[in-house]
């Protein structure tokens, strides 16, 4: 009787070990996420020995479909930083940073620092036969440019003289001889009036002006300044000492080899840019004496310039000049016309 009761109670427990052991059933994709339960047994009559049996829970199903990027792992962050929270999906690309938008030069200032504009010049003339004359003129015009000053330097020397036969008898003459230096410092005292102070130093044999030496200062107006364009109105006072040769010149009725003067002035002068490699200058200044019989000077100076290349140009110039004082055989006019080539000075 022992026998058969044992043998029943065997079987069962081999099959509740058996049906541990075996492999639990993949769940299909309706009930993937929900855990598999524990199977049950079913209670019998049969009384059992006082061995405990705890079910095992089936481990948990992996997901019918798999996402389509796994989620990225955060990088490792140093201590004290936050981590950068995973990326999830494919990485974005990086926005195309535009280049930064092209941007215009700086204009340049309408009076540019530091530049040097000017010209030398240098001309020879030379004729033979029944006369023969020979010219040489040398000439220099510069100007030193900033923002709130300019000097002006200039200079001139011309030399000609004509020789000529006539039965037998050999006549030379000198139908010019002068030079002239002179200098001006302009410095702005407002963004449109300047002051100036300048230094002028000529002779001129014709004239038998040994050394004519003036000083001016005065105060102008900037009426135009730009780059391209500029226009200057002055006024002021001179004090001019004239040397002649001996026997002197006739001024104001008495021969004279030393006269002193003090003058007013008012002048003006232009620089225009007429196209990219044309440019017109021209300044005229008027010298009333003060008092009765110290006379009137005038000065006019004119240029067109005109490059051919970056180192040579045509000029052409019109000087005219204007003293009341000149006695015979000297005219109180001079006019002078001169074309030829020169020697840019711009940087």
């Amino acid at each position: 009787m022992k026998r058969f009761v044992f043998l029943p109670l065997a079987l069962l427990a081999s099959s509740m070990v058996w049906a541990q052991e075996a492999p639990a059933a993949v769940p299909d994709a309706a009930s993937a996420s929900v855990p598999a339960e524990a199977p049950l047994v079913a209670p019998t009559d049969t009384p059992v020995d006082a061995q405990v049996v705890t079910p095992v829970a089936a481990p948990e199903a992996p997901p019918a479909v798999p996402p389509a990027v796994p989620p990225a792992v955060p990088a490792a962050t140093a201590p004290g930083e936050h981590p950068a929270a995973p990326t999830v999906g494919p990485a974005a690309a990086a926005p195309a940073v535009a280049p930064p938008a092209a941007t215009l030069p700086p204009p340049l200032p309408l009076a540019p620092a530091g530049r040097w504009d000017g010209d030398f010049n240098a001309a020879l003339t030379a004729s033979a036969g029944n006369t023969t004359s020979q010219s040489l003129m040398l000439g220099l015009d510069a100007v030193y440019q900033r923002p709130d000053d300019k000097l002006s330097l200039s200079g001139q020397y011309l030399e000609s003289s004509a020789r000529s036969e006539s039965n037998g008898v050999v006549t030379t003459s000198v139908t010019a001889l002068q030079w002239r230096l002179g200098g001006r410092y302009d410095r702005d005292l407002t963004p449109t009036r300047f002051g100036f102070v300048g230094l002028d130093f000529s002779q001129d044999q014709i004239r038998q002006l040994a050394l004519r030496s003036v000083i001016s200062s005065g105060l102008g107006r900037h009426v135009l300044k730009e780059r391209d364009d500029q226009w200057d109105v002055f006024g002021g006072l001179t004090y001019r000492e004239d040397i002649y040769y001996p026997p002197g010149a006739q001024i104001d009725g008495a021969q004279r080899t030393h006269y002193e003067t003090v003058e007013t002035l008012f002048g003006e002068e232009s620089n225009h840019q007429l196209a990219e490699t044309a440019r017109f200058k021209q300044k005229f200044v008027l010298y009333p004496g003060l008092g009765n019989g110290n006379g009137t000077r005038a000065t006019l100076d004119a240029g067109l310039q005109v490059d051919i290349n970056k180192i040579f140009s045509l000029n052409v110039k019109l000087q005219g000049r204007y003293d009341s004082l000149a006695e015979a055989p000297a005219e109180k006019y001079d006019l002078l016309f001169m074309t030829g080539l020169s020697v840019k000075l711009s940087d």
